[in-house]
């Protein structure tokens, strides 16, 4: 499951532009995201951004507009405690503070953790009902499949933009 997830951010964010139906205008809020560099550790307390078209309220539709929260990243032992077996460190990080009223939800799956002008995560799962803190996949840990993939499917030099 997670290598399809990462494929499919991959292709959405990535793609080169002559795969695309139009070409797409390069601004400076239109861009790639940098993927994490190996030793670029993210801290509990640290803000990151999320993005999604997800449902805003748990028996809301799907919002028709892009929406974006800002999150707080949490200790790893905030989630180990809430989610248990299901939460591994190593590949996921525990995002979202619980006193705040705000998360990714359902239909965001698959989004970015944007922190620091690159991607760090990627909305994977939390409780039914939408509270934090909510898992998230850690890019970091993927770094050697996802570079080895770009380069098999020629969908870039990930050494030229990702990794310089």
């Amino acid at each position: 499951m997670w290598p399809l997830l990462l494929l499919h951010l991959l292709a959405f964010l990535l793609l080169p532009e002559a795969e695309l139906e139009k070409n797409v205008k390069r601004t400076d809020a239109v861009k790639p995201l940098d993927l994490p560099r190996g030793r670029n550790r993210l801290c509990p307390g640290q803000k990151c951004t999320v993005a999604g078209w997800g449902k805003v309220a748990p028996q809301g539709r799907l919002s028709d507009t892009l929406q974006e929260v800002q999150l707080t990243v949490q200790k790893d032992t905030v989630c180990e405690k809430l989610f248990n077996r299901h939460y591994n460190r190593t590949i996921k990080l525990c995002v979202g503070n619980p006193a705040e009223n705000k998360a990714s939800f359902q239909g965001d799956s698959g989004g970015p953790l944007m922190c620091r002008n690159g991607i760090q995560g990627i909305v994977s799962y939390g409780f039914r009902n939408g509270t934090a803190p909510r898992i998230f996949t850690r890019l970091s840990s993927f770094l050697p499949w996802i570079k080895k993939t770009m380069k098999s499917l020629k969908l870039q030099e990930p050494d030229d933009l990702l990794w310089s």
